[in-house]
């Protein structure tokens, strides 16, 4: 887009009606003025200490408490673990017992001459598929 003497022209036009009137709107504004305040102290006033919440007896109370919770809550969860962990150790030694008996057992296949009791599972069965089918 280009600017013709008439645009350029009119835009003076409007930013001179602009200036004027921001210029009255200054004259007019009492807002604009500067107002002095004198303060006796500008520093800032030191807020007073909150109250504690509670009282040294209120405290300690209450740190018995939770101490005895955390004691009962502690005793309560180990009641309840005991029967799992009694249960993993019935299952760890069935599982040695398990090993136990896979290491025999692979004995008496070597004594027996097979390598391993996975060697003794293979067996080959007869190929009965048609090889001659179209």
């Amino acid at each position: 887009m280009t600017w013709t003497d008439d645009d350029s022209r009119e835009l003076r036009e409007l930013c001179r009606v602009h200036d004027r009137m921001m210029a009255e709107q200054r004259a007019n504004d009492p807002g604009e003025e500067l107002v002095y305040k004198v303060m006796e102290d500008a520093r800032p006033s030191v807020p007073e200490p909150e109250p504690e919440p509670f009282t040294e007896y209120q405290s300690d109370v209450l740190a018995h408490v939770i101490v005895e919770l955390r004691k009962q809550w502690r005793e309560e969860r180990d009641e309840a673990i005991a029967p799992l962990k009694a249960e993993i150790a019935e299952l760890k030694g069935k599982l040695d017992a398990v090993a136990e008996l896979k290491g025999k057992v692979d004995a008496l296949l070597t004594l027996l001459g097979q390598r391993s009791f996975k060697a003794a599972a293979l067996i080959d069965l007869p190929d009965w598929r048609k090889h001659d089918a179209a």
